[in-house]
């Protein structure tokens, strides 16, 4: 079971959980008590009214990333649709900043994006919920979204989102309509806003430095630094007072001007995942925990003594051998260092089989939090090693940016050294090794099979690009103002050619390992076509290639299909990395 999402109100606390399947919002109350209000689609947010009175549910009702917007009255449960036309995206803000509010502290307007006017643009909305009316605030020529109000509900705070580290924020004046550009720089700089409040807005920012630093930034004037660690942040919380997290030694901690107070067990706040975002619910934090070994949790924190309140039991049922990872460290051969996380079952009895598992983003990171396909690769005797390439979040702003217009270039070199690490290891059969990726993380696994064939022994790759080209042009209308920037530019001759050099569709007649392949009819993000095609090539060649179609969306959000394709990952490297299989042919290193 996989739960995300904490979002308080008086009489307990709501979320986001899969228990029934597919992600649906649920209410716990702070005794425990706990219920479910359906709603059609996979759920992805919620949010409250000011009042209470009702809860926003940001819904994708058919898999193609088409988010609908639906007010669920807690008391009955009638679900009422405010923005559900089909075809059209819509969005509240980022996921993980705790500065998404997207109701006016007044209780009188609803702020929102659409694409609805330009499909390539998101555009800014405010709904009056009296009348229902919904009025544009900002005409977008970029993607942007809203973030919260003023606290005075005059003023709207707007982020464009022009590329994971390239960001502005805006606020729209909602009684003369002018929209004030409150972050002019120089280069590429993130703006993660925490909240607005009388003091001004804070944020996390890289605005003339590397690291995410927590800033004070009133209109106007400079900004006030308040916490400029040698690591990113990865958040700022604003409530009762002002809160910011850091990564340590595989916690998070929790800073404020006066305390640091670390999370109870391992725990890390993943960039772009709303589940590990803490919010106030009082005096006190309401926040998850996580760690390989457990399921997340959700837990009030007393910030004053650290005093720690679970409120849920979600490991009943999980194994009793879980395995908590070692950070590693280890060398691309441009000197890049690179970590990972690094897996070792509990019971070696001579060199072991590993798996590579490459995370997807590739804006993103592997983090210590439980990962149900890993732990089950690892409890069937398997090492794991999840690294953090080039192009991971955590390493400040060049590090994120190493992986822009280079895809399929020097992140190889990255996988090549994570394979040179796993066989470098006396307790790990080098001649054994398997790679698996989804999305980002499928293409990177598909770049290791067909560029650097020699390592692996089985690969399995979910709804990865095999062809950049495919994947550029196909790509959702709202991320084209950022692609050429991000992947490359398919209508420029030199830049389509270097794409094709990057794509593993090009070397398909290299892959030598089996290849189990799974990709949704219906994912708008990574179209099938690539999948289909590379497919038809291998099965062309006689290579062992197995296909399975999922049902929908670029990620499953069916419990039970995740639940079967992990099994069938788990029995293709079982199968494959055993010790009488067969050895893809050998090649000078």
């Amino acid at each position: 079971m996989t739960v995300w999402g904490a979002w308080p109100a008086k009489e307990g606390f709501a979320y986001v959980s899969d228990e029934s399947g597919r992600p649906q919002p649920w209410f716990q109350t702070w005794s425990g008590e706990r219920l479910m209000f359906p709603v059609d689609g996979a759920v992805t947010r919620l949010a409250w009214r000011p009042d209470e009175s009702r809860l926003l549910a940001v819904a994708d009702v058919t898999g193609g990333q088409d988010y609908r917007l639906a007010e669920i009255d807690p008391l009955t449960g009638e679900v009422e649709w405010i923005a559900g036309e089909p075809g059209v995206r819509r969005e509240i803000g980022v996921p993980y900043s705790s500065g998404s509010r997207p109701y006016s502290p007044d209780g009188r307007l609803l702020a929102y994006a659409t694409n609805a006017r330009d499909a390539t643009c998101l555009d800014v909305y405010v709904r009056d919920l009296t009348t229902g009316a919904s009025r544009m605030v900002l005409e977008g020529d970029d993607r942007y979204v809203p973030m919260c109000f003023s606290p005075d509900s005059r003023h709207l705070l707007v982020l464009r989102f022009h590329q994971n580290t390239d960001q502005d924020l805006f606020a729209c004046d909602l009684t003369t309509g002018r929209t004030r550009h409150l972050t002019p720089h120089e280069g590429p700089a993130k703006y993660q806003p925490g909240g607005w409040t009388e003091d001004g807005i804070y944020v996390c920012t890289t605005e003339g430095r590397d690291f995410l630093g927590v800033a004070l930034l009133v209109p106007g004037r400079p900004l006030e630094w308040i916490a400029t660690p040698d690591a990113d942040v990865e958040n700022v919380i604003v409530g009762r007072q002002v809160v910011w997290t850091v990564p340590r030694d595989q916690r998070t901690m929790l800073c404020t001007s006066r305390t640091t107070v670390a999370l109870p067990g391992f725990a890390s706040q993943p960039f772009g995942y709303d589940g590990f975002v803490p919010r106030f619910a009082g005096d006190r934090l309401l926040v998850q925990v996580g760690a390989p070994d457990r399921a997340t949790e959700f837990c009030l924190v007393d910030l004053a003594t650290g005093e720690t309140d679970r409120l849920t039991d979600f490991s009943d049922g999980l194994p009793d051998d879980l395995v908590v990872p070692e950070t590693v460290w280890f060398t691309a051969a441009d000197g890049l260092e690179i970590s990972g996380l690094l897996y070792r079952p509990r019971s070696t009895a001579g060199p072991v089989p590993a798996v590579l598992t490459i995370h997807g983003g590739p804006e993103w990171a592997a983090l210590p939090v439980h990962d149900p396909l890993i732990q089950r690769l690892v409890r069937a005797g398997m090492a794991v090693l999840a690294p953090n390439v080039r192009g991971s979040t955590g390493r400040g702003l060049a590090y994120q940016r190493l992986i822009y217009r280079d895809w399929g270039g020097g992140d190889l070199t990255d996988f090549d050294a994570a394979a040179r690490f796993l066989r470098s290891l006396d307790w790990v059969d080098g001649d054994r090794l398997g790679v698996h990726g989804m999305s980002y993380g499928g293409f990177a696994a598909l770049s290791c099979l067909t560029r650097l064939p020699h390592h692996w022994r089985a690969g399995v790759v979910i709804c990865g690009p095999a062809d950049l080209e495919t994947d550029v042009r196909a790509l959702p209308p709202t991320w084209s103002r950022r692609v050429v920037e991000w992947i490359g530019d398919v209508d420029d001759p030199k830049d389509l050619a270097r794409l094709k050099a990057a794509s593993p569709l090009t070397y398909a007649a290299d892959i030598r390992a089996p290849l189990l392949l799974a990709h949704a009819e219906g994912d708008t993000t990574v179209v099938i076509n690539g999948t289909e095609q590379l497919y038809e090539t291998l099965t062309g060649l006689g290579k062992t290639v197995r296909f399975i179609r999922l049902s929908r969306g670029h990620l499953p959000d069916d419990r039970d299909e995740r639940d079967r394709l992990d099994t069938a990952v788990v029995q293709w490297f079982r199968d494959h990395l055993a010790p009488c299989s067969n050895p893809p042919e050998k090649a000078a290193e």
